[in-house]
């Protein structure tokens, strides 16, 4: 289907306003909601297919008349859009360059680029103009969003809602202050979230932190760091980085030895160091220092596998239960052996096995070693103990192990923490990302006992699909801390308790879906007022009683109504990144605020998906934008690929040549139901005809089953290829291919406009006009009958017999004329049920004598719920047909000297 038929749906639909729904008491509501996009870049192929997704599902619950909204809004808020307008004021001409290359997907003259360019030292300009692309993809591609509801995150109404928003969690103790570890950038003297972070989405950015552990030597000491201080009692030595500046400084009146990198990391954190000078590794190497604890002396040696500026540059070496140190540790030729000091369940993979498994040749092999890691890390953290070698934490487990002894180390001054960022990172404006201790950080205390155990309720309450996520969300809730919830700059609401901060991007996107339930009618109460007061949004959302409403009791009650209708969220799909942030925000800030009957009642993960193999990304060259994609492959096959290629929470390929094949079952499907024509009257059914309508309502039935548990592929799957499927081996069977259309062809276009709509309007316009449109058309009840199973479970045993006959064919690779079937009679399924009931003692003498004959079959025998001679009358032409081969069937009684046939085994004879 060509882009303009496209936009021509596209048009009737926003015409006929089918996508703005009003509240319907005889309907089942269902709120669906997705990721609001951040307005500050156009969207690629990736981006649309969690959107893709929620389209497709909110089209199938409204063919099964219920009453949809699908709503959108966009995000503004943070540093991003902020940094970015700063760039383009400065006359920072490789970021105008860059986007000056963007635009001309956009615009269409050189000038209207350049103007367009010089407005973005706005941010208002930027978001503007990436909103509008949003949106103009989004129509293209068909998405069935109510647009009356839109609104951003910069604009007064929504800055109203969230300063609302914290004055209730304030009310409830949620929000307070103190020092707090954060992600920072120096350069742009802010803080820094998840959208602020280059790739942040995708490949998250998390605080750890590190114990540093002193290893005191004669003049000097060594600040080693360590993600794993129940290590300790395994240390053979201690690393440096032969690459790396070092210094000697002054912390806690001791003289230490950190890389340079980490001095600016340390005061950035509060920790005081001090008269850094510079000192060569080399001095160090090989002198002896003492290792807290135990007591015992190890030495330094250089390593290339150490990061200056990760920690403190200095690791001390663990290879019992490290496999850098292992593989550092063999590549040195020192001599030192691994100390085992943590003791796991028999079967776990241990440092040793697992370098030689993953065949790790040492510190180069730096993809195996982080898998190796990872391995062993899980391991000992959830099934280790501290063994007899570990002094008065022996016994303990690794977890208790790992908290006693950094609490004793810092206790007797050989030890401090200092926090790192899990990755290298960088702001989207390209400078470095790292941790700072703020003092008089603002912050949401999600680690409340009372908040916990809420949102574990609502938890445990909610549907998670894939259903593994219920058991990872209960997880996040239990180690969800204080959170930063404002920063010094950016866009976005001020936070109401201190003028001076901005309430930071996430901490404002928690509980947006509530408004889009009522948008309008305040901004009617907003237009009146030019303000909507806290009290107004009290009596909206909590149903506090309101005294004075301000002029405005229409739209406030109006607003109520709607809000009380839709809320809460039926299902809230998104893609995996936002699954420990966004999403564990979303809950929590639900859990705080609202009774539990406006609880969220579902969330599905949507997968990533990846370009011609690789992660997406501009400097790859293989981003696909999303204004691309109705061109060059249009929206229907962009849709339908999205939803066929993988589960809906599994990784999509974007590649060529998976879209061609696509593209050519869709073109099959177009060719064929263009060529039908409505025959004069329905002709007498047939078996094979009978078979494909009873076939048509399982595969709709399947459908329906799966779109109502998130399984997206397998329901489009069925409703879409397995019917074309069917409709060919129909027609092998010898049935007319308008008589099987006309039976089922008004269903099948209903079901499949929920992944390709704009087709499905053009071919129900062309078999059924003046029957509206196939968008707002309700798909049938009926579901499948006893009749339906028999005749399906029929047909598979006449497609089992064909497939054995040819097998015999091909065995003997001879050439036969007649086909004799002998099928089991009544007599021989008394037997049958008997013997398998272990009922034998009912049988006669003579019936005793064929259990031996049953017994050499008995794997194959199966009880059907049809009469298999009948079954096979029936299908007697279609035997034929497909073998090409005279049949004839009978029924046989029980014998004794000769083979028996039996239920679900005929006996079969070639000649």
């Amino acid at each position: 289907m060509d882009p303009k038929t496209e936009h021509k749906w596209q048009e009737r639909w926003a015409e006929e306003g089918i996508f703005e729904p009003g509240i319907d008491p005889g309907k089942r509501k269902y709120l669906i909601t997705v990721p609001y996009p951040y307005a500050n870049d156009s969207l690629h192929v990736g981006h649309g297919r969690t959107y893709s997704t929620a389209d497709i599902v909110a089209r199938f619950h409204r063919i099964m008349g219920e009453n949809v909204l699908f709503p959108m809004a966009f995000h503004q808020s943070g540093t991003p859009i902020l940094a970015f307008a700063r760039r383009m004021a400065s006359g920072d001409r490789d970021i105008r360059e860059l986007y000056r290359e963007h635009l001309k997907e956009y615009l269409g003259s050189a000038k209207e680029i350049e103007n367009t360019l010089d407005s973005f030292t706005e941010p208002a300009a930027i978001a503007d103009f990436f909103s509008n692309v949003i949106i103009n993809d989004f129509k293209k591609l068909g998405f069935s969003i109510d647009w009356s509801r839109q609104f951003n995150t910069a604009e007064e109404i929504y800055q109203k809602f969230v300063t609302w928003q914290f004055h209730r969690l304030n009310d409830a103790g949620l929000i307070k202050k103190g020092s707090y570890p954060i992600l920072f950038c120096n350069e742009e003297g802010n803080a820094v979230g998840e959208d602020d972070i280059r790739d942040g989405d995708v490949d998250k950015v998390s605080i750890e932190e590190l114990t540093v552990v002193i290893f005191k030597g004669k003049s000097v000491s060594l600040a080693a760091a360590s993600l794993r201080p129940e290590t300790i009692y395994g240390t053979t030595n201690v690393w440096i980085s032969p690459e790396g500046e070092y210094v000697k400084c002054s912390w806690n009146g001791a003289s230490i030895v950190i890389s340079r990198n980490a001095l600016e990391k340390l005061s950035q954190q509060g920790i005081s160091v001090d008269d850094p000078e510079p000192i060569s590794a080399r001095e160090l190497v090989r002198h002896e220092f003492e290792v807290p604890l135990t007591g015992s002396r190890v030495k330094l040696f250089e390593s290339t596998f150490v990061e200056p500026a990760f920690g403190t540059g200095i690791v001390y070496s663990v290879p019992g239960h490290s496999i850098w140190d292992f593989a550092a540790l063999q590549e040195s030729g020192v001599g030192l052996h691994p100390i085992k000091i943590i003791d796991v369940v028999s079967g776990s993979e241990t440092v040793e096995s697992l370098v030689e498994s993953l065949k790790i040749s040492g510190t180069r092999d730096k993809v195996k070693l982080e898998e190796a890691t990872q391995i062993v890390y899980k391991s000992e953290f959830y099934q280790g103990k501290m063994n007899s070698l570990n002094g008065p934490y022996s016994g303990l487990t690794v977890t208790e192990a790992r908290e006693k002894i950094r609490a004793d180390l810092v206790r007797d001054g050989s030890a401090f923490s200092m926090y790192e960022t899990s990755r290298p990172a960088q702001t989207r404006t390209g400078y470095p990302v790292i941790v700072a201790v703020m003092k008089d950080q603002w912050f949401i205390d999600y680690s409340a006992p009372w908040l916990k155990e809420k949102a574990h309720k609502l938890v445990e309450g909610m549907s998670f699909y894939p259903d593994q996520y219920k058991k990872s969300m209960h997880e996040v809730i239990d180690w969800l801390r204080e959170r930063p919830c404002a920063r010094k700059r950016g866009l976005g609401t001020r936070f109401p308790f201190d003028n001076q901060w901005v309430i930071e991007s996430l901490s404002d996107s928690t509980i947006y879906p509530a408004l889009y339930t009522c948008i309008v009618p305040i901004r009617k109460i907003h237009s009146k007022l030019g303000d909507v007061p806290p009290e107004i949004f009290d009596h909206i959302f909590l149903g506090k009683p309101l005294k004075d409403k301000h002029g405005c009791s229409g739209e406030i009650e109006e607003a109520s109504r709607l809000f009380k209708y839709w809320y809460g969220v039926d299902i809230r799909i998104t893609a995996i990144p936002h699954f420990s942030n966004h999403l564990a925000f979303y809950l929590m800030n639900h859990a705080a605020l609202f009774p539990a009957d406006r609880y969220p009642g579902a969330i599905a993960i949507s997968g990533l998906v990846t370009s011609q193999g690789a992660k997406i990304s501009k400097s790859k060259g293989n981003v696909v934008s999303l204004t691309k994609i109705s061109g060059k492959y249009t929206a229907d096959i962009y849709r339908l690929f999205m939803a066929v290629s993988a589960d809906t929470s599994s990784v999509v390929d974007w590649n060529e040549t998976d879209l061609a094949s696509v593209r050519k079952k869709y073109d099959q499907f177009v060719n064929l139901v263009e060529e039908f024509h409505h025959p004069p009257e329905k002709r007498k059914g047939s078996f094979a005809q009978d078979w494909f309508e009873a076939s048509f309502r399982q595969r709709l039935s399947s459908f329906k089953e799966n779109m109502e548990k998130m399984r997206v592929r397998d329901g489009v799957v069925s409703v879409f290829f397995d019917v074309m499927n069917d409709l060919r081996k129909a027609e092998a069977m010898g049935a007319d291919r308008n008589n099987l259309f006309s039976s089922i062809l008004s269903e099948w276009l209903i079901a499949i406009s929920c992944a390709i709509p704009h087709t499905a309007e053009s071919l129900w316009q062309k078999h059924f006009p003046g029957m509206g449109l196939v968008s707002s058309a309700i798909l049938g009840t009926e579901g499948v009958s006893e009749k339906d199973r028999e005749l399906i479970e029929s047909e598979a045993y006449l497609q089992g017999i064909i497939e054995d006959v040819r097998e015999i064919g091909r065995v003997t690779g001879r050439t036969y004329s007649r086909l004799e079937l002998r099928v089991s009679g009544a007599e021989h399924l008394a037997i049958a049920k008997a013997i398998i009931s272990g009922k034998t003692e009912t049988l006669s003498p003579s019936q005793r004598k064929v259990i031996g004959d049953f017994m050499k079959v008995r794997k194959n025998v199966r009880i059907h719920d049809f009469d298999e001679y009948t079954s096979l009358r029936q299908g007697k032409e279609i035997l034929e047909k497909s073998l090409g081969l005279e049949v004839s069937i009978s029924r046989s009684v029980p014998t004794q000297t000769d083979k028996n046939p039996w239920p679900g085994r005929p006996l079969i004879f070639l000649s």
